[in-house]
């Protein structure tokens, strides 16, 4: 039951915030319908009072007083204390959840008026940035000025601007004697995006690599990846294989994601299309549209979830979701975007869930003072390090 009331609060949360999937959204009417009181509870958290009232105090929100006032006006009922539970965790929830995706965006958040982080300088998010390696070895940073210098390249004429390596003017390379190389690297707290010969777009995440030839010359499409990237693949009638170490993903056309950082569970999460997932030493599978396929790194075992996949892909379109996920697994994943070091000095730290919308390019500090607004971890932050402590 406590599953349920935390799962209605954060769907509300969601609906709040413009997030919401249309599965969830027949989820939550649907949980309206089932009682009277539900619908007043909804009505209450969503009404248009309680929303203006939310914006204008932004962050200073004071979530236990929030509760008070609205367990006061609840009518009695015979699920009222189901609906005191439900309030209380859309109050845990809204937090991050409503504040960081909406009040952020209409309030100009004083950094100063807060003093229980302590801050030294604020924490950027990372940035279009990438390193090119051609085939004969030589390196070349990615950046507006490089422009004139990649138009030719190893016989290929190749377009760059800020954000994005074009290869889909590449010359015809049927005479080559064998396929040449390039490999685009992401540094931490970097991102880029490439569109390979054949028209597939590929984003790649902060602290990953693609190793893909220049031209697709023989009858398969394959590329090397490590850490995240989510694929468009162009639809050409040859297999498109990307090979990851001790996992391999094979499509024809499709959008997907991949993430396989070291030491991390491998994921595949499939958006639409169809994609066959194989481990090295083991089984293989297909994967349908809002599955994830997820192999723990060096295992041969595969397991298939059904999921939200705006979750997993979010940071293509600037956002960062999570939903009640780990702190430690949260600051895994920021510490890679925002380059910061991530200290705890309590281990149990770690475990304490969270689910917060992110605006991706906006810097850490709102999301770390939305963190101790829960009362559950206070942090302090130096130059680029996080520190969690009780």
């Amino acid at each position: 039951m406590i599953k349920q009331d935390f799962y209605i609060a954060n769907i509300i949360a969601r609906h709040l915030s413009g997030e919401i999937t249309h599965e969830e959204s027949v989820q939550l009417e649907s949980w309206r319908k089932e009682d009277s009181a539900h619908e007043a509870l909804f009505q209450k958290i969503c009404s248009k009072e309680n929303l203006k009232k939310h914006v204008e105090k932004g962050v200073s929100f004071d979530v236990a007083t929030g509760w008070l006032e609205v367990q006061k006006r609840i009518r009695k009922s015979n699920n009222r204390e189901r609906m005191m539970k439900i309030l209380r965790y859309a109050a845990a929830v809204l937090v991050p959840v409503f504040f960081v995706g909406i009040t952020l965006k209409y309030t100009d958040y004083d950094h100063s008026s807060d003093k229980s982080v302590l801050i030294t300088q604020p924490i950027l998010p990372g940035a279009a940035k990438a390193i090119l390696t051609l085939d004969n070895g030589e390196t070349i940073n990615l950046n507006k000025e490089t422009a004139d210098a990649l138009r030719k390249i190893e016989g290929t004429h190749i377009q760059v601007d800020s954000t994005t390596l074009n290869y889909r003017l590449a010359q015809s390379t049927s005479a080559r004697p064998k396929p040449v190389y390039n490999k685009v690297e992401i540094p931490r707290g970097g991102e880029y995006a490439l569109v390979l010969s054949d028209g597939t777009k590929v984003h790649l995440n902060s602290m990953s690599s693609l190793r893909f030839p220049v031209a697709f010359t023989t009858g398969k499409r394959e590329v090397e990846l490590q850490g995240e990237a989510y694929f468009e693949v162009s639809k050409t009638g040859q297999p498109f294989i990307v090979n990851v170490n001790g996992m391999q993903v094979e499509v024809l056309g499709t959008t997907f994601n991949i993430s396989a950082y070291p030491n991390e569970e491998y994921q595949t999460t499939l958006v639409n299309g169809s994609v066959r997932v194989s481990a090295e030493k083991g089984e293989s599978l297909i994967l349908k549209p809002s599955q994830q396929a997820t192999i723990v790194s060096g295992g041969n075992f595969i397991q298939v979830r059904t999921v939200d996949t705006s979750f997993y892909t979010s940071w293509v379109k600037g956002k960062i979701n999570f939903k009640d996920q780990r702190l430690e697994d949260i600051m895994k994943i920021l510490s890679r975007w925002y380059d910061m070091n991530v200290v705890y000095e309590n281990e149990g730290l770690k475990n304490i869930r969270f689910g917060c919308n992110l605006n991706r390019y906006e810097e850490i500090t709102p999301f770390v003072k939305l963190l101790e607004k829960t009362e559950e971890v206070h942090v302090k932050i130096e130059g680029n390090t996080i520190t969690f402590h009780n």
